[in-house]
């Protein structure tokens, strides 16, 4: 299972060609295991200027499964940001925190260029999507 953060799906919408909005159009047009998080579906949609590309991307959004992350995982998100901390990683939001527990709880990979979730993965089971790989 692939999750996209919104960085990812900016580009997309976008048109924005980087290696890992590609990877998103291929898994898409290939019907790729792709899931959504409720709070990437918020950070996504609030970035449109337009109300035909706000619809555009709320179609495609609601067209895949949708993980619910409970109370556990954020409890485990903000021990996740606490032992960060105390190796002193510095993540810029709790938000990041939660989305990476969300794909660790789910085992699923974060396709995502953002270099916070490059830190959390070096202290953490998080996989990663990299260029070069399916």
């Amino acid at each position: 299972m692939i999750v996209v953060d919104s960085n990812t799906w900016a580009d997309f919408f976008n048109g924005t060609p980087t290696p890992h909005a590609e990877r998103l159009e291929r898994a898409l047009r290939e019907e790729d295991d792709l899931a959504v998080i409720p709070i990437i579906v918020t950070e996504v949609l609030q970035g449109f200027r337009s109300e035909s590309g706000f619809r555009r991307a709320e179609r495609v959004l609601r067209s895949l499964p949708v993980i619910h992350p409970d109370i556990v995982c954020h409890i485990r998100a903000a021990r996740l940001y606490r032992r960060l901390r105390a190796e002193g990683i510095t993540v810029r939001g709790a938000v990041d925190c939660v989305i990476a527990q969300v794909c660790l709880d789910a085992g699923a990979r974060l396709l995502s260029p953002d270099g916070d979730f490059e830190k959390i993965a070096q202290y953490s089971a998080l996989a990663l999507w990299e260029a070069g790989s399916p």
